[in-house]
């Protein structure tokens, strides 16, 4: 009865999960975006489809697959993946994993990648802690943040680690997305047909500003507000798409420039 139960509260919280958790690309062939880094033969992709993975710290802005990519290399490695958020987990809970990993490599040989979301927040006190067991390889380190790393993250992680730098997706690779969105509506059990005017499309697209979390949002709200016409279709016109989604801030650094036009692709 109570597996019974842990199998009915996992479908659950799965059906419960936003669209874009929903969507998020298993592999490399559902991945959009970041051609320059990714494309066929790169570094960074034979490294994770071979097991290679070195220190790294992925930046960028949100919705742009940073998470994506740890899920990829979770499903590329041998090794344990331990996911950390540098806001919420404590100095005592880094200090534990890292003396776990150490036992882990110990007693069976395997390898820990420890992954760190929004990095830039680290503290000094975590930074000491998670430096040592970077240097003598005891861990993987791969870090995650929305601020230019060159300024926003402590030098010493940045000299042991290579920085891969995700842009604002483009618009065909967002037109791709939008086709997989409807394309999962259309799969549904209780399936939907939806058609989205070329107008709504160009909205979507433009002030979504190059965010896939962004764009599917957006799309799963006008879906599930709009009811279906007399030709059961449901039509997703511009004044629809307008009220799903407004202009997208944009933070600029203290010279002015866009955060992410100033980081390099990798040292």
């Amino acid at each position: 009865m109570e597996l019974d139960n842990l199998f009915s509260n996992t479908d659950q919280i799965k059906s419960n999960a936003p669209l874009a958790d929903k969507l998020r690309p298993k592999n490399f062939d559902e991945f959009f975006g970041q051609e320059s880094i990714l494309g066929n033969n790169s570094l960074l992709r034979n490294a994770i489809l071979d097991d290679k993975v070195g220190n790294i710290i992925f930046s960028g802005p949100p919705g742009v697959g940073k998470t994506t990519l740890i899920e990829i290399i979770s499903s590329n490695t041998r090794s344990s993946l331990i996911k950390l958020n540098a806001v919420l987990s404590s100095i005592k809970e880094l200090r534990s994993e890292i003396a776990n990993a150490k036992e882990r490599l110990i007693s069976t040989n395997r390898k820990t990648i420890l992954f760190i979301d929004e990095v830039h927040r680290f503290t000094a006190v975590q930074q000491d802690a998670l430096l040592p067991s970077i240097e003598n390889g005891t861990i993987t380190f791969i870090g995650a943040t929305t601020e230019n790393p060159f300024f926003a993250v402590n030098k010493a992680l940045i000299s042991r680690a290579r920085v891969f730098s995700l842009l604002p997706l483009n618009e065909i690779d967002l037109h791709k997305i939008i086709k997989k969105v409807i394309k999962y509506y259309a799969c549904l059990q209780d399936s939907k047909t939806i058609k989205i005017t070329e107008e709504a499309i160009n909205h979507l697209i433009k002030f979504s500003g190059g965010d896939a979390r962004n764009l599917i949002n957006a799309l799963e709200l006008c879906i599930s507000i709009t009811k279906e016409n007399k030709d059961k279709l449901v039509l997703i016109d511009l004044p629809i798409a307008e009220d799903s989604i407004q202009k997208k801030k944009i933070i600029y650094d203290k010279n002015g420039q866009n955060h992410f036009d100033v980081i390099s692709e990798f040292i």
